[in-house]
């Protein structure tokens, strides 16, 4: 048995420093064959500057060896050397039988370097010289899949889940229910998810399937697989809300509202459970809870639209416009703004007698919402009984849709058609 096979099997043994130690040795009396067998150990254990040094004695040697360059070119950017890597590379010529190899490592090269587009063209190229080769439709794949270009990986991560090849770890049929999820074909990627998830299984993998099923409205199947995401990682809030949201749609409320409530205590500061626990609240009517978690979410961002417009709905119901204006007003002040804002200022400042105000308000909202049908009522009347009878005719007149034109309404117009 010669050297390099007994260090081989002392490697394969578990006696890895042992097998080194007689590779090292051995290495000065090696012949150039013996020396290519050493450098692919060394790359293979990840002794990439060891394997580099080899590599480049033989290249001195045997400069037109292309093999040596497709090599001595992978240890290079395995040392972030990619610009002396590409050198390389170039130097291969087209008629090679190492040409797509080194079109492959040219596409890695470009995409570190950002030049997108040149890495895709020389993906492209070589797809163009070996259309059946699945190493390259593995490499269009996962540079599509990369840059979030869904449609196009697709198609090679199809060509991949038929046939029978292993692709580093990757799997391909994982792969392809992601894509297919993320362009909304959720039906179409749940058989490679229940396919794929039985080879390997991990939190995000269940999540993305949990997801998928929810998407396409099958909520019940949804639940296992994101309790079970939620098992492996408990503190990914995500997963939380995708579980509260698929109980809420097969009606299980209060388990909707529990799994939020177990989100909450993982993390309280996070806006979108406090919110999303708030409204869960709201349906089962625990209104006191339901006041806490906007109270909450609003705390730790008082600029949350949707929040300040929850909280004034109830504060409204409650009569509390006192309330109401100060959560708007404080929202406001952290840069919030929504039309709405104008509008409930104005009701609630009308409420608690502050007329003044309440028309300031009027009249700013009136700039949004005078085509509201409801908002024109509710300002003409407020005008007409402020006296400012020009301007409550002028709004008066904007009603123009029949169930609106109450008989109140046409009796005002009337009056104040008299006093002209």
């Amino acid at each position: 048995m010669s050297i390099v096979n007994e260090a081989i099997q002392l490697i394969e043994n578990g006696l890895t420093e042992e097998g080194l130690s007689k590779l090292q040795s051995f290495l000065k009396n090696a012949n150039d064959e013996e020396k290519y067998e050493i450098a692919l150990i060394f790359q293979s254990l990840g002794l990439v500057e060891e394997a580099k040094n080899i590599i480049e004695d033989l290249y001195y040697l045997y400069d037109e060896d292309e093999e040596l360059k497709i090599i001595l070119s992978e240890l290079l950017i395995d040392l972030d050397e990619e610009d002396e890597a590409l050198n390389l590379l170039l130097t291969i010529k087209p008629e090679s039988d190492f040409r797509v190899q080194a079109l492959l490592l040219m596409a890695d090269i470009y995409q570190v370097q950002g030049l997108d587009e040149v890495a895709e063209s020389k993906l492209l190229e070589a797809k163009r010289m070996l259309p059946d080769e699945p190493v390259i439709d593995f490499a269009l794949g996962e540079y599509y899949f990369s840059k979030y270009e869904y449609s196009k990986a697709i198609s090679y991560y199809k060509e991949l889940t038929s046939k029978d090849i292993d692709l580093k770890g990757v799997n391909k049929k994982l792969r392809l229910a992601e894509c297919l999820s993320a362009e909304g074909e959720w039906d179409e990627a749940i058989p490679y998810y229940e396919s794929g998830i039985e080879e390997s299984k991990d939190f995000h993998t269940l999540l993305g399937y949990g997801i998928t099923l929810f998407q396409a409205e099958r909520y019940n199947a949804a639940i296992p697989i994101l309790e079970e995401a939620i098992f492996l990682d408990e503190e990914y809030i995500v997963a939380y809300l995708w579980l509260s949201k698929a109980f809420e749609m097969e009606g299980q409320i209060t388990d909707s509202y529990e799994t939020l409530q177990k989100a909450i205590k993982v993390d309280e500061t996070n806006v979108d459970c406090q919110l999303a626990a708030a409204k869960i609240a709201r349906k089962l009517k625990y209104h006191e809870e339901c006041k806490k978690h906007l109270g909450e979410a609003l705390t730790y961002d008082p600029s949350l639209i949707e929040g300040v417009q929850l909280l004034v709905g109830i504060y409204f119901e409650e009569e509390e416009f006192e309330a109401v204006i100060d959560t708007i007003s404080l929202a406001m002040k952290h840069g919030a703004f929504d039309p709405q804002f104008n509008w409930d200022l104005a009701k609630a400042y009308n409420q608690i007698e502050k007329y003044d105000e309440a028309l300031n308000y009027y009249r700013t909202a009136y700039n949004d919402f005078n085509q509201e049908m409801t908002f024109l009522k509710e300002y003409g009347d407020f005008l007409y009984e402020e006296g400012l009878h020009k301007e409550a005719k002028e709004v008066y007149q904007k009603l123009t849709t029949d169930d609106l034109l109450m008989e109140d309404v046409i009796e005002r117009l009337d009056r104040l058609n008299d006093l002209e």
